[in-house]
């Protein structure tokens, strides 16, 4: 008994090498994806605070775009046009916002984001 407690004196040098490669990893991918979740985050901010803005269950498409592109210039978030959509039906202002980011994690290994965004306001 005694031999084989003189044998296990804890990690080896391999053990070791694989944590720092496995914790590598995980701040790398941190790194690389959190700025878009932060971005993310702005966007709901300006999505949530088209609720609390005076007369926005009656503005033009045109007002809340505008309202839309402010906060998301202030924030520095681009988005492209396309990615945002504003529509009026029946009394109903909607906001759809659909982006994806695309994020080249290492070699060809490549980390698909989406992120989805609805707002409505109106008499329905």
């Amino acid at each position: 008994m005694s031999g084989m407690k003189s044998r296990q004196r804890g990690s080896g040098a391999l053990s070791w090498l694989f944590y720092l490669l496995i914790g590598g990893l995980l701040l790398s991918f941190a790194f690389k994806v959190l700025p878009f979740y932060m971005d993310d985050h702005a966007v709901n901010k300006v999505v949530s605070s088209l609720t609390g803005r005076p007369g926005s269950s009656t503005a033009s498409v045109t007002q809340v775009r505008t309202w839309i592109d402010k906060g998301l210039q202030l924030n520095m978030v681009k988005l492209d046009r396309s990615e945002v959509k504003v529509a009026r039906k029946n009394a109903v202002v909607a906001v759809d916002i659909d982006y994806e980011r695309r994020i080249n994690f290492f070699y060809n290994v490549d980390l698909v984001l989406t992120f989805e965004h609805n707002w409505k306001a109106g008499t329905q």
